[in-house]
């Protein structure tokens, strides 16, 4: 019994976790092991959308949380020896739990694979459909905008959480015309499997522009909490929740947080802050229930959670200047191949095979800074321990890494709060990994605003001679 009950423990774990993409670096790894054929860009298909009812404006709340909720992909309908796994439908109950009281709004635009999307206000045990698309696109950010607009016109509140739910890939935004060459299919953010179109991460900072500020905004989906996201959104919300590292498809427990709000409507973003981070420990410390006396262990996944300022964002640029500056100036060649082999690092872009991490193209910032500041001369030592200390008091408020990745050896207790775009360990990179990327590294705002993206040329450059 006790044997079949571990092998269900790992099967479960293997599903729980978001699986975010597939490439691969040298013989092992087989890039070309896809077909291409269903990845088909299609165009925006005629509007079939219908109300059923037209909300009358309410009074303004103390919170509206709105929720984009994308599970027009494997979120809907993965399950676990049917025992769970219907991950999207394990959130909207919890939601229930809860749902709009006097205090806060629950807002959610739900899609589903084949039923497009349903826009509802959330209820105590209840849903009421505001809205039926029958062929919505849940991948087009000017929906999340048209959402976000349209919940705050008809549940306004004096404070605003949105909730962007779905796969993530950080910075990243694949080619899906090279999808199958490369074996990176989707899951950018909100990528909707049935339209194959996502929100890219130039689109984010849209998302906010139009819609005007939000006070906290969170990810749930993997490896979001980077630099480069955060810049993107950094001028128009006053909270960033998320993780470095891939999320569990488990998510938020959305009742916690409900409850949470409706005593605490006047919380402060540092004590918000400590509410998910707190979550988060003891989820991993109880582990993941799913039915009755199965629970799954959690010890072995690492797992990170953080909240940054998003004002922060705007000093982080002339930190990473002067790092970046002070290593190619006095050529710390040494320091940095020593932090790239040695860094903490977050999923491979082929989170089956490449168990190294040898195209895991994301580090901890905090971490690869301090790795560098141990082998580096005084100059550059310096740089990086004002960059350390900036990541530590100035942008990120709360931070927890927990668990190790035992075959790399990288302790997640080392995280500092955010991830930044790094050098990749392998030595060679195949030709086909250079057709996924949709955005150039440079174009992005980061980039446009500060020397990173020639400090990655630097040692791509300095790792691979």
């Amino acid at each position: 019994m006790k044997k079949n009950l571990a092998g269900l423990a790992v099967f479960a774990l293997s599903l729980l976790i978001f699986n975010f993409s597939k490439a691969e670096v040298s013989s092992k790894f087989n890039l070309n092991a896809m077909s291409a054929s269903d990845i088909i860009n299609s165009g925006e298909k005629d509007a079939d959308a219908f109300k059923l009812s037209e909300p009358a404006p309410t009074a303004p709340k103390e919170w509206t949380m709105m929720v984009f909720m994308n599970a027009k992909n494997n979120l809907s309908e993965s399950l676990l020896y049917g025992l769970s796994g219907k991950w999207a439908q394990k959130d909207l109950k919890e939601m229930k739990e809860v749902g709009t009281t006097g205090k806060v709004n629950v807002v959610l635009e739900y899609g589903i694979t084949g039923q497009g999307a349903k826009r509802m206000l959330v209820g105590k045990k209840s849903e009421t459909v505001l809205k039926h698309d029958l062929n919505a696109d849940m991948g087009d950010y000017k929906r999340v905008i048209e959402f976000v607009k349209w919940s705050k016109t008809n549940f306004p509140a004096k404070r605003y959480m949105l909730v962007l739910w779905n796969h993530g890939l950080g910075w990243i935004d694949p080619n899906l015309n090279n999808a199958g060459a490369t074996g990176v299919y989707n899951r950018a953010i909100l990528f909707d499997d049935e339209t194959k179109n996502y929100v890219r991460t130039r689109e984010l900072g849209e998302i906010l522009r139009q819609t005007g500020y939000v006070d906290v905004f969170v990810m749930n989906a993997c490896l979001m909490q980077m630099a480069e996201v955060a810049y993107e959104i950094k001028d128009n919300t006053g909270l960033i929740v998320g993780s470095e590292e891939v999320m569990l498809a488990y998510g938020f427990d959305y009742t916690k947080l409900l409850s949470y709000l409706n005593a605490n409507t006047e919380t402060t973003y540092d004590q918000l802050s400590d509410f998910f981070i707190n979550w988060e420990k003891e989820f991993f410390a109880t582990g993941a229930n799913l039915i009755g006396p199965i629970n799954i262990p959690l010890s072995s996944i690492p797992a990170t959670l953080s909240t940054i300022r998003p004002q922060a964002l705007n000093g982080l640029p002339a930190y990473l200047n002067a790092f970046a500056s002070a290593a190619m100036k006095y050529r710390e060649t040494e320091a940095v191949k020593w932090a790239i082999e040695n860094t903490v690092r977050f999923s491979s872009l082929d989170i089956k095979n490449d168990k190294e991490k040898l195209i895991a193209p994301y580090v901890d910032l905090y971490d690869f800074a301090r790795i560098v500041s141990d082998v580096a001369g005084y100059e550059t030592q310096t740089a990086a321990e004002k960059l350390m200390s900036y990541i530590k008091t100035k942008l990120v408020i709360r931070s927890v890494g927990l668990n190790k990745d035992l075959i790399n050896g990288y302790d997640y207790t080392r995280v500092g709060g955010i991830a930044i775009g790094m050098t990749m360990k392998a030595k060679q990179l195949p030709p086909q990994l250079g057709n996924i990327y949709e955005t150039n590294y440079s174009d992005l705002s980061l980039s446009q605003s500060s020397l990173w993206d020639e400090f990655v040329a630097w040692c791509d450059a300095t790792w691979r001679n």
